[in-house]
């Protein structure tokens, strides 16, 4: 039998990698700086790579009723519990010596990754399955990498106005 609320979170993950991707190479295309370029096209490839993983696992849900393990995948241990926050943006407005585009892109980006984490987390800790559990531990690692390489280079561009 097919687990509906697990195709749902799965659809709901397939949606937000594939913004996310989109809204990186949007970005990527507007960036002003060659690092910035760099960094969220990597990023856009990353959310591919996601987007590839869940639409694996609703084939298999839709075709086996339950999630394959996916090889190789080595997750990190991070502590699902934890949220994220991203910065205030009132209060880097005033220090801003950078193209406040770029900042504003960077905030979005952050702001996306949090949503992505945020399902990824919750959903680890829901699902009883190991496979599930897995993959869902492993999205949320992944968001949290990129969350904390966007915080890198927005606080970067904050305090001395060039990339990480």
């Amino acid at each position: 039998m097919v687990n509906t609320s697990a195709l749902a979170a799965l659809s709901q993950a397939l949606k937000l990698e594939r913004e996310g991707r989109a809204f990186y190479l949007k970005a990527a295309d507007e960036a002003l700086d060659e690092k910035g370029q760099a960094m969220f096209l990597s990023l856009a490839d990353d959310e591919r790579l996601h987007a590839e993983m869940i639409e694996r696992q609703l084939h298999a849900l839709e075709g086996q009723g339950e999630y394959v393990l996916l090889p190789d995948l080595k997750t990190p241990r991070i502590d699902l519990n934890a949220r994220l926050f991203p910065p205030e943006r009132d209060k880097i407005a005033a220090k801003v010596g950078a193209d406040p585009n770029e900042l504003d892109a960077l905030h979005v980006a952050l702001e996306n990754e949090i949503k992505s984490y945020d399902l990824y987390r919750v959903a680890a800790n829901k699902v009883e399955d190991a496979a599930g559990q897995e993959m869902y531990a492993w999205l949320a690692a992944a968001e949290l990498t990129h969350y904390n390489l966007l915080m890198a280079n927005y606080e970067a561009l904050v305090d001395h106005g060039g990339w990480a």
